[in-house]
């Protein structure tokens, strides 16, 4: 029969499931943690724990069972009964029994029972779909210390008559260097300045007007004219004969309406793609998606089955085109309906 699946389900709903003559299993909310090892941020979520003293029926999975097959509640628990001698069996025999999305029984070197959830299963509804972020570390700039230069002190001399000599040689170079400079420009003024002195030069040539009469320049002015029929897009000519062309949107006809109608058009409203859903439920089993979707219905919702996510089947209490207005919805309904509604964007 398989009643991890039925467990499964019930832990979304509740904090704690009590299987008969097995155990309790409890759902405790875990905050978002941070994985040092994968460099992964995990989100917040409900993680499975196991506590084997729990042994009092509460009823919870012996009623879904119930309701799922159409017997009684007894009959269901015999069911369970049944269910639990199979899980004994195979933890005796294999040493380990798994339970789909829900995690791993074994016994340690003591023969004691010890459970180990899956870490993959997260059963916190505000959390729907939520996946584990890449954690990038943050660089830290270190500060720079510029290197300290300490200049050694020079132990070469130089002999005073090597000084000497080098002072002479520069003070030449700057004499010959300054009569090359004085030659280089008289030689380049020789064409443009009369000198009537060693140091002044002839006065500037001063601007003389042309007496030439200018050409008289003419100038003709075209004139762009439009079509008489003044409709659609059309390429003119600016001028007659005149290979430049220039395209102008002239307009459309006007619509004329019909004289023996009183039909006003209207523009065609565009439709917006319903992406935001308030999600009621998620439920393994399509016949309990069904049965939800009708009860909601019943209470004037309106309700719809959205497309398969995974394994799940949501049921959605509506879905709107906006954010605004579906975050209105999901205020009303988790006033007045469900405190657990969440909301689905796709």
């Amino acid at each position: 029969m398989g009643i991890e699946r039925d467990l499964f389900d019930l832990l979304y709903e509740h904090d704690c499931v009590i299987v008969p003559r097995w155990g309790g299993f409890l759902a405790q909310y875990r905050p978002a943690r941070l994985d040092e090892g994968r460099r992964l941020i995990h989100p917040p979520g409900k993680e499975v724990g196991f506590n084997r003293h729990l042994l009092r029926n509460d009823g919870l999975l012996a009623d879904l069972i119930a309701k799922r097959e159409g017997i009684t509640f007894s009959a269901a628990n015999v069911l369970i009964d049944r269910e639990v001698d199979l899980w004994r069996t195979g933890l005796e025999r294999q040493g380990r029994l798994e339970l789909p999305r829900i995690g791993i029984f074994y016994r340690d070197a003591e023969r004691n029972l010890q459970f180990d959830p899956d870490d993959r299963a997260n059963f916190l509804k505000e959390a729907f779909g939520l996946r584990a972020l890449a954690a990038v570390p943050a660089v830290v700039k270190e500060a720079f210390i510029e290197p300290r230069v300490i200049p050694l002190p020079s132990t070469r001399t130089e002999p005073v008559e090597r000084r000497s000599w080098m002072w002479a040689a520069a003070a030449s170079s700057i004499v010959i260097i300054g009569a090359a400079a004085f030659w280089a420009y008289r030689s380049l003024d020789q064409g443009n300045a009369q000198w009537s002195g060693p140091w002044e030069p002839a006065p500037a040539p001063m601007y003389v007007p042309s007496t030439e009469p200018l050409p008289q320049m003419t100038a003709s002015a075209s004139v762009f004219s439009l079509p008489e029929e003044s409709l659609g897009i059309r390429t003119l000519p600016l001028t007659t004969d005149d290979s430049v062309t220039i395209t102008v949107d002239l307009g459309t006809p006007a619509v004329v309406a019909p004289a023996d109608t009183t039909v006003v058009a209207t523009p065609a409203k565009t439709l917006l793609r319903a992406r935001f859903h308030v999600i009621g439920g998620c439920f393994a089993q399509p016949e309990n998606a069904d049965r939800l979707l009708a009860d909601l219905q019943g209470k004037g919702y309106p309700a719809a089955r959205l497309a398969r996510y995974g394994d799940l089947h949501p049921v959605a209490y509506g879905s709107y085109p906006d954010r605004e207005t579906a975050l209105d919805a999901l205020a009303t309904v988790r006033r007045n309906a469900s405190a657990q509604a969440w909301l689905l964007v796709r």
